[in-house]
């Protein structure tokens, strides 16, 4: 290993060669005489061209930077422009816009500190409070409703204003199990049980100028009843247009869904329904994503989010929105028991794109066709 302590002291007794020369200052020499008149002018002269030159070395720094500083600034000026266009470039016609948007927005909002429920407020006027009737002739006004949902509009109407817009609910909403009596006998009686659509549903929408709205469905999955088991292997979501005049998309936009199952455990999140069908507008309720990616066979296909937000009769096929307002789920059912608080279910986002995906082939609708339905993903 090499000796560190005797390297340092080689070089401490290191001592300058004897011929190395040494600069002093030179010591000025004092002729004791005075100045005459020619010196005193020499010296007057020599001051002035000293000044002169100091000023013009002044004012040329000056000119230089004021020029430096015009000339960089142009250049700046042309490089933001610059910069300014490519960016436009890149940006036009590609899906980074989308992206950036989003970013903004989320930005945007978390900035302003706005609460899922604050959001969740706005998009109100896109969740619709359906009431469903056994008998298709029952008249809305006159008829008390034999039950009570929500659902949401996720496409807009063309600008004729004449294409009908769709919306989503549960199946459990405009389905049910009729129970009708077959026999009498001693030993008591026996039923019938058969899966049927209510005869009648009607919407309303808030600030809406039309009382109601006639909804019609397009395509249904199934859930597991009590006394009959799910008629199909589909999720427990149901497809339905609106019928005859439109809600126009200012008043009542569309929601978007997200595309992906991007939602956390953790994350806020509000309901927005019609539980009972309290008041005469929408209710908000919010919390927190407790658990993702559930299955619940006895509910039937897809996943599931577990939340902590309230969840009450009539909420059943509203949405689940994000702090963006988008729909990250549909509102399902809770379970119901002495030793259990706040657990609610909503069927995923990738879920309800599935069963939108499903419907659109002429098979598995109602209208025998195939469709396209224009929603909204993000």
């Amino acid at each position: 290993m090499d000796d560190f302590n005797n390297f340092f002291d080689d070089q401490r007794e290191q001592r300058p060669e004897p011929n190395t020369p040494i600069y002093h200052t030179p010591t000025p020499k004092n002729r004791g005489g005075k100045l005459n008149t020619a010196s005193i002018i020499c010296i007057v002269i020599a001051a002035v061209m000293c000044i002169v030159v100091l000023v013009n070395v002044i004012v040329l720094a000056s000119l230089k930077q004021t020029i430096a500083d015009e000339y960089a600034s142009q250049i700046s000026a042309n490089m933001r422009e610059q910069y300014r266009q490519a960016i436009e470039d890149a940006l036009n016609n590609s899906d980074v816009v989308e992206d950036v948007t989003n970013s903004a927005t989320q930005k945007a909002l978390e900035a302003l500190t706005s609460t899922v429920g604050q959001v969740a407020n706005k998009k109100s006027v896109s969740v619709a409070r359906l009431y469903m009737y056994e008998s298709a002739t029952a008249n809305p006004s006159t008829t008390s409703a034999s039950g009570v949902a929500s659902g949401f509009l996720i496409t807009d109407t063309d600008e004729s204003g004449t294409a009908q817009r769709y919306l989503l609910t549960n199946a459990h909403c405009v389905r049910y199990v009729k129970k009708t009596r077959t026999g009498l006998s001693p030993f008591g009686s026996s039923y019938e049980y058969v899966w049927t659509s209510y005869g009648k549903i009607i919407c309303t929408f808030e600030d809406s100028e039309t009382s109601y709205y006639e909804l019609e469905i397009v395509a249904y999955g199934s859930y597991n009843d009590e006394n009959k088991s799910a008629e199909n292997d589909q999720a427990d979501v149901a497809l339905l247009r609106i019928k005859g005049t439109q809600p126009s998309n200012e008043a009542h936009p569309s929601l978007k869904i997200a595309s992906s199952d991007y939602t956390k455990r953790g994350d806020a999140v509000a309901l927005i329904g019609n539980p009972e069908g309290v008041g005469e507008t929408n209710s908000v309720t919010t919390g927190t994503v407790s658990q993702t990616g559930i299955s619940i066979a006895s509910w039937g296909a897809g996943t599931f989010l577990m939340t902590d937000a309230a969840v009450n009769g009539g909420n059943s096929g509203g949405p689940m929105v994000d702090i963006l307002g988008t729909v990250v789920g549909i509102v399902e059912s809770k379970l119901v028991d002495e030793s259990i608080d706040n657990m609610g279910f909503a069927l995923s986002a990738e879920t309800i794109i599935d069963f939108i995906e499903w419907a659109e082939k002429s098979e598995n609708n109602i209208l025998n066709k195939a469709l396209t339905i224009d929603f909204k993903v993000v």
